[in-house]
């Protein structure tokens, strides 16, 4: 009978004692590091991916193109040339510059003694978007020295004078183009753009008016 209550007390003091550990000690017990997978150590010590390299010639990279506009009236004949060189990006887009040349001939001063011949050159840039296969957006900024006349200071003369100034405009609007040649590199382009800083009140404006309506060709 002795043995058997020495049993039990003793049961219940080991009892006793597992449930007294704490928790943290449980914890740290049962707590290990996992080992890392050998995947994962691999992908861990790869070195990244360096970018794609673009292939591409100079050739396909380099564009040149020629633009210009025609219009005449009554009161005035109008001629516009502009060379341009443009970076092509590997998908839709295309940035450039180009040189922009404005000759306006006044018919309605033929009669002054004057030259009525006018002229307008500047800088400008631009950048061309592909939208659809042929349609494109079209945004450019231009800086031009411009030509234009007005009244002479002589108040008992009833001739011109020949007097310049700096205008910037803004363009933006659509353009369709057409590729010839095996490439398709080549072709012609028409677009329709409106003049964002036109102001009707500028004498010196060369433009005839906010819309303007370009033929351009490139290769």
């Amino acid at each position: 009978m002795k043995k058997l209550l020495m049993f039990i007390i003793a049961g219940i003091f080991t009892m006793n004692v597992n449930a007294q550990v704490p928790d943290s000690v449980k914890t740290v017990a049962d707590t290990t590091i996992a080992p890392v997978p050998p995947d994962t150590a691999k992908a861990q010590a790869a070195p990244a991916e360096s970018p794609k390299k673009d292939g591409r010639s100079l050739s396909e990279k380099i564009d040149f193109g020629f633009g210009g506009g025609f219009w005449a009236n009554s009161r005035e004949t109008y001629i516009e040339v502009c060379p341009t060189i443009a970076y092509r990006f590997p998908k839709r887009l295309v940035t450039g510059i180009g040189y922009r040349y404005i000759y306006r001939h006044i018919k309605e001063y033929n009669n002054q003694d004057i030259s009525n011949d006018l002229h307008t050159y500047g800088p400008t840039v631009f950048a061309k978007l592909d939208l659809f296969k042929r349609l494109y957006f079209w945004t450019e900024y231009e800086f031009l020295n411009t030509q234009y006349f007005v009244p002479s200071d002589n108040p008992f003369s009833s001739s011109l004078d020949r007097e310049t100034e700096d205008i910037d405009s803004w363009f933006v609007g659509l353009g369709i183009s057409k590729g010839v040649g095996k490439n398709g590199r080549g072709g012609i382009s028409v677009q329709v753009l409106y003049n964002v800083l036109y102001d009707d009140d500028q004498v010196y404006n060369p433009y005839y008016s906010a819309w303007t309506y370009r033929i351009g060709f490139f290769f």
